[in-house]
C-alpha cells in the first residue's frame, strides 16, 4: 500500500531569535577560534557519530564525551550552565565535550536525533535522551540518565535512528524497539516496541542502519535488506513511500561492505569500494549527478574507492581510500564542507545551494571517518586522532565552544578536560 511521505525537508532557514541564518559563511564566528588545518599535532578521538543537534565521540581509552543541545539529556550529562535558543525556546546545551558516565568505557556509540546510545567495552548497551517512542529500550524513563538496554547479551553494535534503534548481538541476532509507525522495528506489525523485539531474517547480521523512518542490515554475506517507510517515487515535491513491516532485499543491490541509512537516502559500498545510493534525492544526496530518486541503488559519480560513508539528513559523506573526505547533497549550512557561496548547482523548489556530485572536504586533513546525520552538521576524525566539525553550530553540535555560527571550515573540537 503506498503513502504520501509528507516528510518535510528542514529548511535552509533556521530562526534564531531576532534575526534568520539563511546560509553558512566562514565570517559568522571570530577567526581566532577556527584552527589551522594543517593537522600537526595528535589527539587521541577514536570515532564520532553526529546526531541531530548533539555529537558525540569515544576517546582511544572507552571515554565517552557529548555535546550540543541537551533538551532531551541526549548528551548524558545532568547539569551545566550552557543554555541555546532565546526566549521560551531557551534549552540546555553544551558547546564543549561533556564526559558521560565517567568510569564506564565505552566500545561504540550512535547519535540518533534526540538520543544516544552506547556499547560498553564488557558489551551492555545503554541509552540515553528522549524516550517519547520507546527508543531507549524501556518504558517511561527519559533524560541524562544512562539506561540499560534488557535483552541478551552480548551486544557487538548500535543503531540509534530518528525514534527507534536497533542493535545486533554478537552471534549476529537483530533486534530493534521504539517508533513503528512505519514498520521501522521489522517484525510484521506497526505497534511500537517497548523493549527489544527479534528481527527475522534468513543470516546473521552484520550491521545494522537506523534511519528516520526505516532500517537497513547488512547479513554476513553482503545481502542488504530494508524496512520501515520505502521509496517509491516523487510526485509535486512529496516522496511517496509505502510501508513495510518486514525485510526484504533491496532491489539490484550489489554485495555490499557498508551501509548508512539517513532521512530520504540510503548509501552503501561494494567490496572494491566503489559508493551506491538509493531512494529519495530532493537536495543530491545521492550522489548521482542529478536530483532524481531510484528504487534501486544507482553509483555514486565518481570512480573513488570509499572505505566509510554516512547518508544524513540532505547530506551524505564518505572517507576514500587516501583518507580524503568527500560529501555531497544539501550545503545550506556548509554541511559538506565546501563554501556555499562557490556551489553552481541549486536543489529543490527553495534553490538552494547543493552539489549532486561529491567534492572534496575543506582543507587537508586525512580522516579515517566522517559522521553526519539528522541535522546539518558533520564531523570527521582524522589519522592522527584529531576531531574536526563543520556546518550549523546554534546549539553548540561542532563542539568548538560557539554556539551560533556555521562554517564550511572544519574546525577542530574543543579538547575536554579530564574529570
Amino acid at each position: 500500500m503506498s503513502t504520501v511521505s509528507r516528510l518535510a525537508i528542514r529548511g535552509a532557514a533556521i530562526a534564531l531569535g531576532a534575526f534568520t541564518l539563511l546560509s553558512c559563511t566562514e565570517t559568522t564566528a571570530p577567526a581566532r577560534r577556527y584552527a589551522v588545518l594543517d593537522d600537526d599535532g595528535g589527539s587521541d578521538w577514536q570515532t564520532v557519530s553526529v546526531g541531530g543537534d548533539h555529537s558525540c565521540a569515544l576517546k582511544t581509552n572507552g571515554n565517552a564525551y557529548c555535546w550540543g543541545s541537551n533538551q532531551y539529556g541526549q548528551l548524558g550529562v545532568a547539569r551545566f550552565d550552557t543554555t541555546c535558543g532565546s526566549g521560551n525556546s531557551q534549552y540546555r546545551c553544551a558547546t564543549t565535550p561533556q564526559q558521560v558516565q565517567p568510569g564506564v568505557t565505552f566500545a561504540s556509540i550512535s547519535t540518533g536525533e534526540r538520543h544516544t546510545c552506547a556499547i560498553t567495552t564488557a558489551r551492555e548497551a545503554y541509552c540515553w535522551g528522549a524516550n517519547d517512542q520507546n527508543q531507549l529500550g524501556q518504558p517511561a524513563f527519559s533524560g541524562p540518565t544512562l539506561l540499560r538496554v534488557p535483552g541478551s547479551l552480548p551486544w557487538a553494535q548500535i543503531s540509534a535512528g530518528s525514534s527507534h534503534t536497533c542493535a545486533v548481538r554478537t552471534d549476529g541476532a537483530l533486534f530493534c524497539w521504539g517508533s513503528n509507525d512505519r514498520g521501522q522495528l521489522g517484525n510484521a506489525d506497526f505497534s511500537s516496541g517497548f523493549s527489544p523485539v527479534r528481527v527475522v531474517l534468513p543470516a546473521p547480521v552484520a550491521s545494522v542502519s537506523a534511519g528516520e523512518h526505516r532500517t537497513c542490515a547488512r547479513t554476513t554475506n553482503g545481502t542488504v535488506y530494508c524496512w520501515g517507510a520505502v521509496w517509491t517515487s516523487r510526485d509535486k515535491g512529496l516522496e511517496i513511500t509505502r510501508t513495510q513491516s518486514t525485510p526484504q532485499v533491496v532491489p539490484g543491490a550489489p554485495s555490499m561492505a557498508w551501509i548508512s541509512v539517513g532521512t530520504f537516502t540510503t548509501c552503501g559500498s561494494d567490496a572494491s569500494g566503489f559508493a551506491y545510493c538509493w531512494e529519495a534525492n530532493p537536495r543530491g544526496e545521492m550522489g548521482t549527478g542529478n536530483q532524481t530518486g531510484s528504487t534501486t541503488p544507482q553509483r555514486v559519480a565518481t570512480d573513488l574507492e570509499f572505505v566509510q560513508l554516512s547518508a544524513g539528513i540532505v547530506q551524505s559523506c564518505g572517507v576514500v581510500i587516501s583518507g580524503v573526505g568527500y560529501c555531497w547533497g544539501d550545503d545550506s549550512f556548509g554541511q559538506i564542507g565546501v563554501s556555499p557561496s562557490v556551489l553552481v548547482e541549486r536543489c529543490d523548489s527553495q534553490q538552494l545551494p547543493c552539489t549532486t556530485t561529491p567534492v572534496r572536504v575543506a582543507g587537508r586533513q586525512q580522516f579515517t571517518e566522517i559522521s553526519t546525520g539528522f541535522g546539518s552538521h558533520t564531523c570527521g576524525v582524522t589519522i592522527k586522532g584529531n576531531l574536526y566539525c563543520w556546518g550549523l553550530g546554534v546549539s553548540g553540535q561542532r563542539g568548538d565552544g560557539i554556539k551560533v555560527a556555521a562554517t564550511s571550515l572544519p574546525t577542530l573540537v574543543v579538547e575536554p578536560t579530564a574529570r
